[in-house]
């Protein structure tokens, strides 16, 4: 029997807070975007299957906004549209489900001139695109401070304005059917949620699931940064090794390992500034930096299955001494899996390569460790089991490393040489 983790929604909701993290000027956004685009493929007449696909273009249709270097703001996105869109195409591409995203998320700034010169084959994925790109654009000319309403008829025109060189006739069309539809709009500002409710399926993720897509989304979270491009991915592997090592079951170690990859997810608030920086941070920049782990906690906190997770997750800048950060934690009130995440990302930080500096040498790694050890900071036993099993831990460590750096210098290939959709 296949174990059953969380649920479709929790996931979905974890997933777009994160993005409202990078991008906070537009919060909300791709969750409107993601309702709207399927209401108007519903209105278009499309399949189940290409709604929940409009769906998940809509909410994602940003997601090359996460490579921006800096503050990502409104004006950044839309200054970059066509950049973004192949950014975010080249990171969909790697979600672990056989779905056209990275499609429909390049097509969703392309125009319809460029899209209907393409060969009939070629149209599903773009034509979706097409419902994304109108749902995005409808998305943002709605002012909150305007009853809903009385918007509907200049934005209704505003579309037209733009024609059939920019929107495609039956998108054009649905979205007039839609106009007429009070409810929907009223839905789509005044209740966040439901976008929510139109994947309420029942649909429950196992593991195994959860394990390949928290991979992908720890893609996300380290291709930010060229100096932290394979992190997790680092962190992930070693915390796995210790937790084996330390006679965890195997869904532990699973757990351990989703963990792992989400360990810093709430560095998606932090600016690149801080995050690249090669130097010592000054006492404001860290206190910055301090936040991450409270936005880890709050991501994943209300994620249904992750209760030991977002503990393991969360927790790994807590001390033994109680002065560790942000929660100030016990050592009684420390997990073990915590402390496990703990020495992992301080071993998989110091041995890393950076494009600043090498990796340190493993003298130099055991002597760190050792010298938190004696401050009452991390675990001795869990240290001490790293130590003895170094050669192991370490490879371990640099092979998922050395692969997930790998998939970045591809993805930023990718993104470079990505041709605009509907040219040959």
């Amino acid at each position: 029997m296949i174990q059953q983790f969380t649920t479709k929604p929790d996931v979905i909701r974890a997933f777009a807070n994160a993005m409202n993290l990078v991008q906070p000027e537009v919060e909300s956004h791709h969750e409107r975007v993601a309702f709207l685009a399927y209401r108007l493929a519903e209105a278009a007449g499309m399949s189940e299957q290409h709604r929940h696909l409009a769906y998940l273009g809509g909410l994602t249709h940003d997601i090359g906004g996460f490579m921006i270097q800096g503050k990502v703001t409104l004006a950044e996105i839309e200054r970059n549209a066509r950049m973004l869109s192949a950014a975010g195409a080249s990171l969909m591409r790697m979600l672990p489900v056989s779905l056209p995203i990275g499609e429909i998320v390049s097509a969703s700034q392309t125009p319809w001139e460029c899209i209907k010169r393409l060969p009939s084959h070629l149209k599903a994925p773009q034509q979706i695109g097409q419902i994304v790109h109108l749902a995005d654009a409808v998305s943002l000319m709605f002012k909150e401070e305007t009853y809903v309403l009385n918007q509907i008829p200049d934005i209704q025109r505003c579309a037209h304005d733009l024609g059939e060189n920019e929107f495609s006739p039956a998108v054009l069309a649905a979205f007039d059917k839609l106009c007429g539809q009070e409810s929907v709009w009223m839905d789509m500002l005044y209740q966040p949620q439901i976008y929510l409710s139109l994947v309420d399926d029942g649909r429950w993720f196992s593991l195994d699931e959860m394990v390949k897509l928290t991979e992908f989304m720890s893609k996300i979270i380290d291709f930010r940064s060229p100096f932290t491009a394979m992190h997790s991915a680092g962190v992930a592997a070693t915390a796995v090794s210790l937790a084996q090592l330390s006679g965890m079951s195997e869904d532990e170690c699973k757990m351990m390992r989703i963990a792992g990859y989400l360990h810093d997810i709430g560095k998606l608030r932090i600016p690149n500034a801080i995050l690249d920086k090669p130097g010592k941070l000054t006492d404001s920049e860290f206190n910055i930096m301090k936040e991450h782990a409270y936005y880890t906690h709050m991501l994943l906190k209300d994620v249904r299955g992750f209760e030991q997770v977002c503990a393991w997750a969360a927790f790994h800048h807590e001390k033994l001494t109680g002065s560790g950060y942000p929660f100030h934690l016990s050592r009684e009130d420390i997990p073990f899996g915590s402390r496990i995440m703990t020495v992992a990302d301080i071993f998989s930080a110091i041995t890393e390569d950076r494009p600043y500096r090498r990796g340190m040498e493993r003298e130099k790694v055991i002597r760190i460790l050792r010298e938190d050890v004696a401050r009452d900071q991390i675990s001795q036993g869990i240290t001490e089991l790293l130590i003895e099993n170094y050669a192991l831990i370490d490879e371990r460590r640099a092979a998922e490393s050395a692969a997930a750096s790998k998939k970045y210098q591809e993805s930023l290939a990718a993104q470079n040489e990505q041709p605009a959709a509907g040219k040959e």
